[in-house]
């Protein structure tokens, strides 16, 4: 994904097939990937510490 940032570091919302910055900048697609990614780490983490716990 680094490779499709701007020189600033920021993503367009969406990328094209060419590699093309399309879109806002508003971060959104990137944002709920980041959230999402949070959020399956998050019950991951929840559910190996419930695993330990009933160990």
């Amino acid at each position: 994904m680094f490779t499709f940032s701007n020189h600033l570091g920021l993503y367009a919302e969406e990328i094209a097939a060419t590699g093309e910055q399309i879109g806002n900048y508003p971060q959104a697609f990137s944002h709920l990937s980041l959230i999402n990614s949070a959020l399956t780490l998050n019950d991951l983490l929840d559910t190996e510490a419930d695993a330990r716990r009933r160990r």
